[in-house]
């Protein structure tokens, strides 16, 4: 018995170092992205500034080609996709905390882990707030879909409380 939970440890430790990696070459991405996007929104507000008669020139020619949107909707939109960008990077980030303590051998009935799991929740809800307004309407479902799994990650976080609690007393009566 005790070789099979032995056995059962060594896989959850490797699998949640295998998810620790992915979840960190997430992070990268998407901390790339989110720089890469603020850097092109400084740039765009830039080059309003110090170029106007360029950029209003070029803005002129899109508006002419069909495309409608002022640039205030513009910037607008750019920063709600940063806001969604940075959200999925702290998720991801909390994520691989999560599953970096696990692959290290600690237990992952903590308060952190539960914490962290909290904070998903909290990125979860943030993005689906950015995602419905960057697309200049409601998508009820995507909120909703987002909604509820912010809700049930919060509850898997009261469950982690809950498994904490068992885990110290446990502990204390060893």
């Amino acid at each position: 018995m005790k070789g099979a939970f032995t056995y059962e440890r060594k896989k959850l430790r490797k699998s949640a170092r295998f998810i620790s990696i992915l979840l960190s070459i997430g992070c990268i991405i998407f901390g790339i992205m989110s720089v890469l996007l603020f850097a092109g929104i400084m740039v765009f507000v830039c080059a309003k500034l110090f170029f106007s008669d360029i950029f209003l020139e070029a803005w002129e020619t899109a508006i002419k080609a069909g495309q409608t949107l002022s640039f205030g909707q513009c910037i607008f939109f750019f920063i709600c996709v940063l806001g969604e960008f940075i959200c999925i990077f702290l998720a991801l980030y909390n994520a691989k905390r999560i599953f970096g303590c696990i692959s290290k051998g600690h237990s992952p009935f903590t308060n952190t882990t539960a914490i962290q799991i909290r904070k998903i929740a909290l990125y979860v809800l943030l993005f689906a707030v950015f995602s419905v307004l960057s697309v200049f309407k409601m998508v009820f479902s995507s909120f909703f879909m987002c909604t509820l799994f912010a809700l049930i990650l919060y509850c898997i976080s009261l469950i982690f409380d809950y498994g904490c609690e068992l885990q110290q007393e446990i502990d204390e009566t060893l």
